[in-house]
């Protein structure tokens, strides 16, 4: 019988080296279990890397289904030039107004990969580096629509997916981490800090609803395409006290996505934080946000579900606390006060 995990990581490292296959591939799939494994790549954001992995074999599921899925990945480099686009002129739109922005994740991490137009896309990240004080008037001046969420200003563009102004390229919930790494952001981006943040968000979705393969397989292309200074990264990575959530995450990658020549911590397979790390990879995914929003949309009660939110953050921060607890206790004051606050503000002209 096939492991349709296994079968499924073996077209996704097929994908994310992007070279052809010249092995003995040791299994056949059935109609019905090639769909599943498709279904595992949307689930994990990782369609366009699933096929071109299957791309790089002989196997080959029915016609039928392949056309499809080769549709599916014109959709998706339409879609990214389309957003990649619509971040350089967003970009653009924002230095004339005297305000200094870039991408951040999205089109420019898809740099590092075999095929940057198949990485999923999503959101357009832009960084907004300086005169953050100015967006907020300039979108008013304009008659954008726009939502202040926990201090990000959302825009939502008819045909796209959202557009996200963020004022820090990335945060910690620790106080004393977070001014750590804000000081390194001050000094500049570079390759080493740009792979750091990447971790700091994986870290975070870890923390708070999961994580799924992309944010992993992002990392996985700057540590195998990127030029870098790994003990540089070394020295950031203990300087935020990320040390044992990274060498563990480096573990996974070594384990399940084949790795990469050198890393800037040695690789942890500890086995009680592996199998944590499994479970919010191959459980939580992406689908624990959107269980918990229906969920909440179910409640009938505020009161029972503001209890229901509670019990459940308290009981994440406990269990994923012990691979990083200052993180995840400053996490859990924060998410009180968070609480604590008006509804997010939408503003529409």
């Amino acid at each position: 019988m096939v492991d349709k995990r296994e079968a499924f990581l073996f077209f996704l490292r097929r994908g994310l080296s992007g070279k052809p296959y010249t092995g003995r591939v040791g299994f056949l799939l059935t109609r019905d279990a090639w769909q599943e494994l498709f279904e595992m790549a949307r689930v994990q954001a990782v369609t366009g890397l699933f096929v071109d992995g299957v791309a790089c074999t002989s196997l080959r599921p029915d016609w039928d289904l392949w056309e499809q899925w080769v549709a599916h990945l014109f959709y998706i480099e339409q879609m990214n030039e389309r957003i990649a686009k619509r971040g350089e002129e967003w970009v653009s739109r924002l230095a004339e107004a005297g305000i200094r922005a870039a991408v951040f994740k999205g089109s420019s991490v898809a740099a590092w990969y075999p095929n940057p137009l198949h990485r999923s896309f999503g959101d357009i990240d832009i960084v907004v580096e300086e005169d953050w004080g100015k967006v907020e008037e300039l979108l008013r001046t304009e008659k954008v629509s726009y939502q202040n969420e926990r201090g990000d200003l959302i825009v939502h563009e008819a045909g796209l997916t959202a557009v996200e102004l963020h004022p820090r390229r990335e945060y910690l919930y620790n106080p004393v981490t977070d001014a750590r790494l804000q000081a390194l952001l001050k000094g500049g981006i570079s390759n080493e800090l740009y792979l750091v943040c990447l971790i700091v968000h994986l870290r975070r979705h870890f923390l708070t609803y999961g994580i799924g393969l992309k944010q992993v397989c992002d990392v996985v292309m700057m540590l195998r395409n990127a030029r870098l200074d790994r003990e540089e990264v070394a020295r950031m990575l203990h300087r935020l006290r990320m040390e044992r959530f990274s060498q563990t995450l480096f573990g996974f990658i070594d384990m399940y996505l084949e790795g990469c020549v050198a890393y800037p911590l040695v690789p942890v397979f500890r086995d009680t934080d592996m199998d944590l790390l499994r479970k919010v990879v191959f459980g939580d995914g992406y689908l624990l946000k959107l269980a918990l929003e229906e969920r909440g949309r179910q409640s009938r009660f505020p009161l029972c579900r503001i209890m229901r939110h509670a019990w459940f953050w308290t009981k994440r921060g406990i269990r994923l606390g012990r691979m990083m607890p200052c993180e995840a206790g400053c996490f859990l004051l924060h998410q009180v006060v968070w609480r604590m606050k008006p509804a997010a503000c939408i503003h529409k002209d």
